[in-house]
C-alpha cells in the first residue's frame, strides 16, 4: 500500500513540475425592477477560480461562486438570499489560432443557499463552451456560455425563490444574454 501511494506521490509531482497555474475570476452587479410591483432585487456575484494546465490542451480548475441577493419587496420586508457553489472542472482547449483559443469545460458544482427561509442544496452538471484570447504571457480575457447543464433542487416548495419553484432543471443556454466574461492571469 505504502508503495501505491509513493507511486501516485511521484507521479502527481511529475505531473504538476512542469505546469502552469492560473487565477481568473469573474464580478457582477445587477439590479432589478418589476413592472407589475414594487419589487426590486439586488445581486453581486463573485467567483474566483484557480487552476493549473497539466497538458498544452487540458487545465484543471476549481470555481468557487459567491452570491448575495437582497429582495425588497412592496410591502417593506426584504430577504435576504446567500449562495455558495463549489465547482471543479476540466477545460480541454481544441482549437488554437494567434491569440485565440476555444475551449469546452465540463464539471459539476454544489451549492448551499440560506438565509431568511432560503435553505436548500442544489447540484449541477454542466459543459461550457467558451473562448480565451491571449493579451500576454500572463494576462487573457475569457469568456464562456452557460451551456449544457442540470440541476437538480433539494426543497423545490420554497415560495418565492426567484429562479421559480423546481426540483429538476435540463437545458441548453448559449446566447449572449449567458455571456461571463472573467480575467486570468498565469503565473
Amino acid at each position: 500500500m505504502k508503495k501505491i501511494l509513493f507511486v501516485i506521490a511521484a507521479l502527481a509531482t511529475c505531473m504538476t513540475a512542469n505546469a502552469k497555474y492560473w487565477f481568473s475570476g469573474s464580478l457582477g452587479f445587477e439590479t432589478t425592477s418589476l413592472y407589475n410591483t414594487d419589487n426590486k432585487a439586488r445581486i453581486f456575484d463573485f467567483q474566483p477560480a484557480f487552476g493549473m494546465e497539466i497538458e498544452d490542451d487540458l487545465e484543471l480548475g476549481v470555481s468557487l461562486g459567491i452570491n448575495d441577493t437582497k429582495y425588497f419587496r412592496a410591502d417593506k420586508n426584504t430577504q435576504q438570499m446567500f449562495k455558495f457553489t463549489f465547482a471543479p472542472f476540466i477545460r480541454y482547449t481544441f482549437l488554437t489560432e494567434g491569440n485565440f483559443n476555444m475551449f469546452v469545460q465540463g464539471g459539476f458544482s454544489y451549492g448551499i443557499v440560506s438565509p431568511s427561509g432560503f435553505n436548500f442544496w442544489e447540484l449541477a452538471f454542466f459543459v461550457q463552451p467558451g473562448i480565451r484570447y491571449m493579451m500576454s504571457d500572463h494576462f487573457s480575457v475569457v469568456a464562456t456560455f452557460n451551456g449544457l447543464y442540470y440541476s437538480h433542487m433539494s426543497n423545490p416548495e420554497i415560495k418565492g425563490y426567484p429562479k421559480g419553484e423546481y426540483k429538476n432543471n435540463f437545458g441548453l443556454n448559449a446566447d449572449f444574454t449567458a455571456l461571463k466574461f472573467g480575467f486570468v492571469y498565469e503565473f
